[in-house]
């Protein structure tokens, strides 16, 4: 049974959430997840994000659609149509605390490595063709329908690329539109998706579009420099979360 607690919690967390998303590109997963697992059960809150994301990634994607570049969202896209079926497998039978802690683990070490060279070793990544592009997507979709924090393969893809502002929130947006169109489908021919998760998740549509306006407002004010250090430190606070998760 909803409660009306249930609902305001959940709203307050999706609002929060889009905030996040808009202003950064990403970040949704990161701070809903676990706090909606809080609320509802895990899998629940996976399902309860994956139902927004119809809302939020879609959003950016039209509204920033001259910045995207296609030829990078089509090789992630490729990596994640592969990886996306065998993260339900995942949801389904495995246990998720190993996985969480690898997350946790390989993302800390990748915004390590991107801060260091970056901005120690004074290495200028360039916007380019990924020849990894394929594998970053393959563990993207199979974390985005095991855990629903599908992100930090895609985050790390892009800023190692080179990638920023509003050319970074339109190419990852449109990664997570696509993951989202190939996970819901496969979460409902799972049989994980229930009447409960949609009716919470049509509780937080509007606080949804609440909280992408306010992420609008936020990102237009973020300087470039600014905007990196956002990306790097919230790919560093993805991977601290996801080990304290997975170790809790």
């Amino acid at each position: 049974m909803i409660t009306l607690g249930t609902v305001a919690a959940v709203a307050c967390i999706v609002f929060l959430s889009a905030t996040l998303q808009r202003a950064v590109g990403f970040g949704f997963a990161l701070l809903a997840v676990p706090l909606a697992a809080f609320v509802v059960p895990t899998k629940s809150a996976v399902i309860i994000v994956t139902l927004s994301g119809w809302i939020v990634s879609p959003w950016v994607a039209v509204r920033l659609r001259h910045k995207i570049v296609w030829p990078t969202v089509r090789r992630l896209a490729v990596g994640v149509l592969v990886g996306a079926p065998m993260g339900v497998v995942v949801l389904r039978f495995v246990p998720s605390t190993a996985l969480r802690l690898v997350l946790g683990v390989t993302t800390c070490l990748a915004a390590l490595w991107v801060v260091v060279s970056s901005r120690v070793l004074g290495r200028q990544q360039t916007a380019g063709v990924g020849a990894n592009d394929f594998v970053f997507g393959l563990a993207s979709g199979i974390i985005s329908t095991s855990l629903a924090t599908g992100g930090p393969p895609v985050v790390y893809a892009l800023r190692r690329s080179g990638f920023r502002d509003d050319r970074f929130r339109a190419t990852i947006s449109a990664v997570f539109a696509f993951s989202n169109v190939i996970g819901l489908p496969l979460f409902i021919g799972a049989g994980l998706v229930t009447s409960y998760d949609v009716k919470l998740a049509a509780t937080s549509f509007v606080p949804c579009l609440l909280g992408m306006a306010v992420g609008t407002s936020v990102s237009a004010a973020m300087r470039s420099a600014h905007f990196l250090w956002a990306v790097d430190i919230l790919l560093l606070a993805t991977g601290v979360l996801t080990m304290v998760k997975a170790l809790s």
